[in-house]
């Protein structure tokens, strides 16, 4: 397994998630302003998405621990 503990790499994952959940976020937010334009895939991805930089967030905070003791 490859370990995660490369301070650069997480700060690059810190960035990308903080990126997707703001654009994200502000794309929903837009989407859902425009009543004449409801497409539920475009919603569900953009909520994926959202979903995946604060997964990306959490991770960067809490690292999952080794248990190979």
């Amino acid at each position: 397994m490859e370990n995660n503990t490369n301070p650069n790499k997480k700060s690059w994952n810190l960035m990308i998630g903080i990126a997707l959940v703001v654009f994200g976020s502000f794309r929903l937010y837009n989407r859902l302003l425009d009543e004449n334009d409801l497409s539920i895939l475009r919603i569900v991805l953009t909520i994926g998405f959202i979903i995946y930089g604060i997964y990306m967030i959490y991770m960067h905070f809490n690292p999952p621990t080794d248990n190979n003791q």
